[in-house]
């Protein structure tokens, strides 16, 4: 009777139990690490992405919005919708009407993924269209989580292959001792500490004399292989729009937005306060060539001009395109009137011969303008200062001239 009632419970099968709620908790840790680091990975890299995703886009779209070619527009975001994770862009002009819209065209969208777009992109990344430090517009770009989907697509199989190898781990670790078990998790909870805390996805699960166990190290390793790998490309992606975003595409040189960064640290940096110089540069008869031999022409002349430019000033020199035919460069350690004279006639004789181009010779030349940091009070004051001393260049013979303020 009381044997009947009382039912004993062997060693063997409290191994098991003891193995199954060990893994099971070891399991959960674990995959709710990784699970919630890739999300907040993926979100944070998805808005980055699409932060750099939409400067690239206003400064394609700035000057088609300008000129108001809404053809040129429609293809540049049609271009950017179907290539990239984006579900929309909007393009008002400065009273609010619509200019130019594009949508993703998809058939049927995942519950999932209206969800996740939902929660992490629901926000979207606005930007005023600026030219000539005037608004012509606005950018109002939406973004997809697609490849927030796809990444988590790929994390629910390698979770569910973990499960796997959990199971037949299972199956095999009936006979291990408690203080075995304890042991072998030990590194793999230590490494997926480190990895939570620390965002280390170089990390890897080391070798353990468990078979189970290193199964279980072995997928986790791809898991982590397979983040850091995302990680990676995300950054390399990240790195390239970044050079898009702050660099001219035709010219490779920066872009206008680079160049008032620059600019703005001449006057924040007390190194370059007192001794730095800014030049404006621009084409002298850049629309006759434009008229005279065509459009592609005029891109080889400001590709070229550009080439020669860079060649001509020193190393530690900031040249960059402000758009159109007009370039800057922000010359350092200029300490007398004389170095710039030098300069001056140095870079316009870099463009005294001729471009030949698809066996045209084409002459082009440009003005140059120079104004000292020393005699601005701030940035706005330095360009202004540049800017009128280029206009008067121009009627000038040779075609530079150096601002003095009037005394």
């Amino acid at each position: 009777m009381i044997s009947s009632l009382y039912q004993s419970t062997s060693l063997h099968a409290l191994f098991r139990k003891s193995q199954f709620t060990i893994f099971a908790i070891t399991f959960v840790i674990c995959s709710f690490t990784f699970a919630t680091i890739s999300i907040f990975t993926m979100e944070t890299y998805a808005k980055q992405n699409l932060q750099l995703l939409s400067q690239t886009v206003l400064e394609r779209v700035q000057p088609a919005v300008v000129f108001k070619d809404k053809g040129t527009i429609d293809q540049i975001l049609a271009d950017y919708t179907t290539g990239h994770a984006i579900r929309s862009i909007h393009v008002y002009d400065p009273q609010n009407q619509l200019l130019a819209e594009s949508n993703k065209t998809i058939v049927h969208t995942p519950f999932l993924q209206s969800l996740l777009d939902k929660w992490f992109l629901h926000d979207p990344v606005q930007l005023s269209i600026v030219h000539h430090k005037k608004q012509v517009g606005e950018l109002i770009l939406y973004g997809s989580s697609e490849n927030i989907l796809h990444f988590l697509k790929t994390i629910i199989i390698g979770l569910a292959i973990s499960m796997l190898f959990i199971v037949i781990a299972l199956l095999w670790s009936i006979n291990l001792t408690y203080r075995q078990i304890m042991q072998a998790i030990k590194p793999l909870t230590h490494i997926a500490q480190l990895v939570s805390d620390q965002k280390a996805y170089n990390l890897r699960f080391p070798n353990n004399p468990i078979k189970e166990f290193q199964n279980l190290n072995s997928v986790f390793n791809e898991l982590l292989e397979e983040i850091q790998i995302w990680h990676t490309h995300l950054q390399k992606e990240n790195r390239q729009l970044s050079f898009q975003a702050h660099h001219d595409q035709l010219t490779g040189l920066p872009n206008r937005n680079y160049f008032y960064q620059e600019l703005f640290n001449i006057f924040e940096n007390p190194q370059y306060r007192h001794n730095s110089a800014l030049l404006f540069l621009d084409n002298n008869k850049f629309k006759v060539i434009n008229d005279q031999y065509g459009h592609l022409a005029g891109d080889a002349v400001l590709a070229e001009m550009a080439a020669r430019l860079q060649r001509s000033v020193r190393q530690e020199d900031f040249i960059a395109r402000l758009g159109g035919d007009e370039f800057a460069i922000i010359l350092h350690a200029i300490h007398h009137a004389d170095h710039l004279k030098a300069i001056a006639e140095n870079l316009l004789a870099s463009c005294k011969e001729p471009l030949n181009f698809n066996g045209q010779t084409i002459h082009f030349g440009f003005s140059l303008g120079i104004a000292f940091s020393q005699f601005a009070e701030n940035p706005e004051d330095l360009v202004m200062q540049a800017d009128q001393a280029m206009y008067k260049a121009k009627n000038l013979n040779p075609h530079w001239f150096l601002y003095k303020p009037e005394i």
